[in-house]
């Protein structure tokens, strides 16, 4: 049989009970309204229907002045902490909303770095001005462990991911653009066909990689393929390896946007390409508001995209 002795009495609310601590201080019903920003009728009712459901009488009216009878100081000197315990509470709450005590920890691929976590840091900063932060770069295999020992809250990756023990949720989409060298006649047209590319020198990206992964799929189904004497691994140094080597590469936009190359002309690809951006969660791990916030930040920042970030 369960305990019952501290069964909350039915009928007594929280709003009830902070209506009768304020009577009981002001002496008054109009002035407890005040103190409360509440109207006179409102109060009036709650006190009514807190000393019913107490079946207590808890005042006497003398001369437009509230008394308080005994039963009244009893209660009052029971709950003369609420004031102090709900102002604790709500005190708790703006510091929780503003971030105090908490830490947001995120690893994202080298591409959302110069631009879309620096803003969404900036964006959820002022929701949570004290929330602290730890920002780490890495690529998926590296953000999985991390993620799997509770090193990080969120990662960051160019495409999906598909296990059983972590979440991928899409947050927007890039695209792949070629960066071509500006002595080319080729860097005049709007528009680069990978069959303009598959016979000039050219540094190529690994498939190991999901952008090398959707370019190397591309140019499967179409039966072409690049030159693969120069093998890039990292999409931050591949403009500046073709640009040393006075070679073509196809990279993200983002990469090619926040890294320019000056002797490198940006063009789109006339076939579009593009591979999705994701925010990945340890799937039994609890997402923060913090978390919750930053991913929202993100998706609209990749959204609102447009190529020529302020």
């Amino acid at each position: 049989m369960g305990y019952l002795g501290h069964r909350p009495m039915k009928g007594v609310t929280l709003q009830r009970l902070q209506v009768f601590c304020a009577v009981y201080k002001a002496g008054s019903i109009s002035q407890a309204a005040r103190d409360m920003f509440l109207s006179q009728p409102t109060v009036s009712r709650h006190l009514h229907d807190f000393e019913a459901v107490m079946n207590l009488t808890l005042f006497l009216r003398d001369k437009g002045r509230l008394v308080p009878t005994e039963a009244a100081d009893a209660l009052y000197d029971s709950s003369r902490f609420l004031d102090e315990g709900i102002s604790r509470l709500e005190s708790r709450v703006a510091s929780i909303r503003q971030g105090s005590g908490m830490r947001l920890a995120v690893m994202g691929v080298t591409l959302m770095m110069p631009y879309f976590i620096p803003q969404a840091i900036l964006r959820l900063l002022r929701d949570m001005p004290a929330l602290d932060f730890s920002v780490n770069t890495g690529i998926l295999s590296q953000q999985l462990s991390v993620l799997r020992n509770g090193q990080v809250d969120i990662g960051l990756a160019a495409g999906g991911v598909f296990t059983s023990d972590i979440q991928s949720e899409k947050l927007g989409e890039g695209r792949l653009m070629a960066l071509i060298p500006e002595s080319w006649g080729l860097a005049e047209k709007a528009e680069i066909d990978l069959a303009d590319l598959c016979d000039r020198p050219t540094v190529n990206l690994t498939a190991r990689g999901p952008i090398g992964r959707v370019l190397s799929d591309a140019l499967a189904e179409r039966g072409l393929s690049f030159d693969r004497q120069i093998m890039g691994h990292s999409l931050f140094t591949a403009p500046y390896l073709a640009a040393s080597l006075g070679r073509a590469v196809v990279v993200d936009e983002y990469t090619a946007f926040n890294h320019p190359v000056p002797s490198l002309r940006l063009r789109p690809l006339s076939h579009e390409l593009t591979f999705d951006i994701s925010a990945i969660f340890h799937a039994q791990s609890e997402r923060s508001i913090a978390a919750e916030s930053f991913v929202g930040h993100l998706r609209a920042l990749l959204r609102d995209w447009d190529g020529a970030p302020a």
